[in-house]
């Protein structure tokens, strides 16, 4: 939670490659007409971009680069009066880029990593593929950088300006598209080989012992999926070779007594919860199948009910009083994960990589759960 409030007031990763790139362009401009105030003039945007992260301690490597650039060319062409920055400034400042691109990726902190980290939170910093997609698209803008650099060596107006601008918009293409489409396909890779999909005629007539679907199994997953089926007007034949239905949520009795075998509570009934979602698609109400449980807590002798949440803290800070900050500490930690991982949920549940894919398409895994 914290990560995302931190991040409202920061400019969006891939706009900022964007505003890095504007003092080379200032740059390439002027350089073009052979005008020497093209290097004061990146100079001073690149201290500024410099200057406005030194107050936030968080240093772009792209823009440091930039700034000893210019610092260099400056002294070069005003003090020196070595004109090679202007002459030749197409293959010199792509064969910089070139080299802060490389050097990033032999450090192992891509320069796209860097603006990237602005657009999600921490905890996906060192997730691997999210560190593979940023070496590509570095990789990628790496090879960018060294062609254009050997396209200004090689070739002669207007073929460089052609050639190195249409490399940089193929470049910004590739940025775009592939954080959208490589986490994507990961997700999906291993789901294909269990996906499938088998056409049914609803409206057949069918006979007794004639089903459009046959579930085998009687557990939790397999009654919810033959509900939603039938719910929508499948046949559904469920096998099970217990005498009770629903797996893991089953029970016996012993001398008056209800035993559950594994599963004693049920969550998931609140406002949004699944279970609520799940109850309404079949058209059921929670308060007419599930009752609130009385739990007991023993702990060395002492016992004690809580009906709630907050009463549960308070005991186990009398329990524990020189925990008791902790423990507040932690519950409230456990309240901002949970409003992070439901926040925006439409089906009651988070869903996995796959499923978002499946569900809501491609750009909805890049942006979850921002």
């Amino acid at each position: 939670m914290e990560d995302l409030k931190n991040n409202k007031g920061k400019i969006p990763g891939m706009l900022y490659i964007f505003v890095s790139f504007i003092p080379w362009i200032v740059y390439w401009v002027f350089c073009g007409v052979r005008n020497k105030l093209g290097i004061v003039i990146s100079f001073v945007i690149s201290l500024i971009l410099v200057t406005l992260q030194i107050r936030k301690k968080d240093f772009n490597l792209i823009d440091i680069t930039s700034l000893l650039y210019f610092s260099i060319a400056t002294v070069a062409m005003f003090i020196f009066d070595v004109g090679v920055f202007v002459e030749n400034g197409g293959s010199l400042g792509y064969f910089t880029l070139f080299l802060m691109a490389l050097f990033s990726l032999i450090a192992r902190k891509p320069f796209t990593f860097q603006v990237s980290k602005r657009d999600y939170p921490e905890i996906y910093w060192k997730d691997e593929s999210f560190l593979a997609i940023n070496n590509m698209i570095t990789g990628g803008w790496a090879l960018i950088f060294i062609t254009n650099a050997t396209v200004f060596i090689l070739l002669d107006k207007p073929l460089t300006l052609i050639i190195s601008n249409g490399l940089i918009a193929l470049g910004i293409a590739f940025s775009v598209v592939l954080p959208l489409e490589t986490p994507a396909y990961f997700a999906a890779r291993e789901f294909r080989r269990y996906d499938w999909s088998v056409k049914v005629e609803l409206q057949k007539p069918k006979g007794d012992n004639e089903y459009d679907v046959i579930v085998v199994g009687s557990g939790i997953g397999g009654l919810t999926c033959s509900a939603l089926l039938s719910r929508r007007g499948y046949k559904v034949l469920v096998l099970e070779q217990h005498y009770q239905v629903g797996g893991y949520c089953s029970s016996f009795m012993r001398g008056g007594f209800i035993f559950n075998v594994g599963v004693e509570n049920v969550s998931g009934i609140w406002e949004k919860g699944p279970i609520t979602y799940l109850l309404e698609e079949l058209g059921l109400k929670k308060d007419e199948l599930f009752v609130k449980n009385r739990i007991r807590y023993i702990f060395k002798g002492r016992e004690f009910d809580a009906s709630s949440l907050e009463e549960f803290i308070k005991n186990l800070s009398e329990i524990f009083p020189d925990e008791k900050e902790n423990i507040y500490a932690f519950f409230d930690d456990a309240e901002k994960a949970y409003e992070e991982c439901y926040k925006d949920i439409e089906y009651g549940t988070p869903l996995p990589a796959w499923l978002i894919v499946k569900v809501y398409g491609k750009r909805k895994l890049l942006n979850y759960p921002k």
